[in-house]
C-alpha cells in the first residue's frame, strides 16, 4: 500500500514536472518567434535595398537603349562633331548609372544571410540544454560530510 501511495506521488511528480516543461517550453517559443521575427525583419530591409538598387540599375539599363534617340545623339554628335562619337558618349553615360546602381544593389545584398539566425540559434539552443537538464531525474540526495565533521567537532569539544 505504501509503495502504490510513493509511486502515485512519483507519478504526479512527473506529470506535475511535465506539465512545467510544456508551458516554459511553449513561453520560450513564442519568445523564440519574436527574436526570428525581429531578425528577419533586420534581413528584410537589406533585401529591400538591393531591390531597389537592381530596380535602379534595370531603370538606367533600360534607358541605355534608348540612347539611340535624335534628340541626345544630336547633342553629342555636335558636342564631338561626329555622329559615332555623340552616341558612344550617352551610352557610355547610361552604362556607368547603371553600373553605380547594380554596385549598390550587390553590397546591399552580400548583408543578407538567408540562413543565419544568430541571436535565435544561441537561444534555442540554450533553450534546448535547460530543457534536457529539466527533465533529467533530480539526483538522489547524498549524505553531507561536513555534518559528520560538525558532530566529530562538538563531540571532541565536549570531551575536552
Amino acid at each position: 500500500m505504501a509503495d502504490e501511495q510513493a509511486d502515485n506521488g512519483r507519478a504526479e511528480s512527473f506529470a506535475a514536472r511535465l506539465s512545467s516543461a510544456r508551458a516554459k517550453a511553449a513561453r520560450l517559443a513564442a519568445t523564440r518567434a519574436a527574436i526570428f521575427r525581429e531578425e528577419l525583419a533586420e534581413k528584410g530591409a537589406y533585401a529591400a535595398r538591393a531591390i531597389a538598387g537592381f530596380v535602379i540599375a534595370f531603370f538606367f539599363l533600360s534607358l541605355a537603349l534608348l540612347v539611340a534617340t535624335a534628340l541626345v545623339a544630336a547633342l553629342f554628335t555636335k558636342l564631338f562633331g561626329s555622329a559615332l562619337l555623340g552616341i558612344s558618349a550617352t551610352l557610355a553615360l547610361y552604362l556607368l548609372i547603371a553600373a553605380a546602381g547594380t554596385l549598390v544593389g550587390v553590397r546591399a545584398i552580400q548583408k543578407v544571410e538567408p540562413t543565419s539566425f544568430p541571436a535565435t540559434e544561441d537561444a534555442i539552443r540554450g533553450d534546448l540544454s535547460a530543457l534536457s537538464a529539466a527533465a533529467a531525474p533530480a539526483p538522489a540526495p547524498r549524505p553531507d560530510d561536513r555534518d559528520t565533521e560538525d558532530l566529530e567537532s562538538r563531540f571532541r569539544a565536549g570531551s575536552e
